[in-house]
């Protein structure tokens, strides 16, 4: 799977931005910061599937996330959308 952009819609690309690019020891991923209705702030980036995985998860695999902390536990959160749409809670 790759991190792509535009992450939400056309209208946010400018305020993404790329982290851990050119650090070999990470995957780089697209980031778009995003600020809710109740003034909390997230951090969202978008995947794409390739043939192969859409397979594997039409066959039942799972998503597992990866999630490095140091210290307390980070919250996640993982949704769905289509290319170009926001997910259902950002409408």
């Amino acid at each position: 799977m790759n991190s792509i952009s535009p992450v939400l819609t056309e209208a946010e690309v400018l305020s993404e931005q790329v982290i851990a690019l050119g650090q070999d020891e990470f995957y780089p991923i697209v980031v778009a910061r995003v600020v809710y209705g109740d003034k909390s702030v997230g951090s969202l980036t978008r995947f794409r599937f390739n043939d192969a995985e859409r397979e594997l998860i039409a066959k039942g695999a799972d998503l597992i996330l990866g999630q490095p902390h140091h210290g307390s536990m980070m919250p996640v959160s993982l949704e769905l959308a289509m290319a170009g749409e926001y997910p259902e809670r950002e409408k």
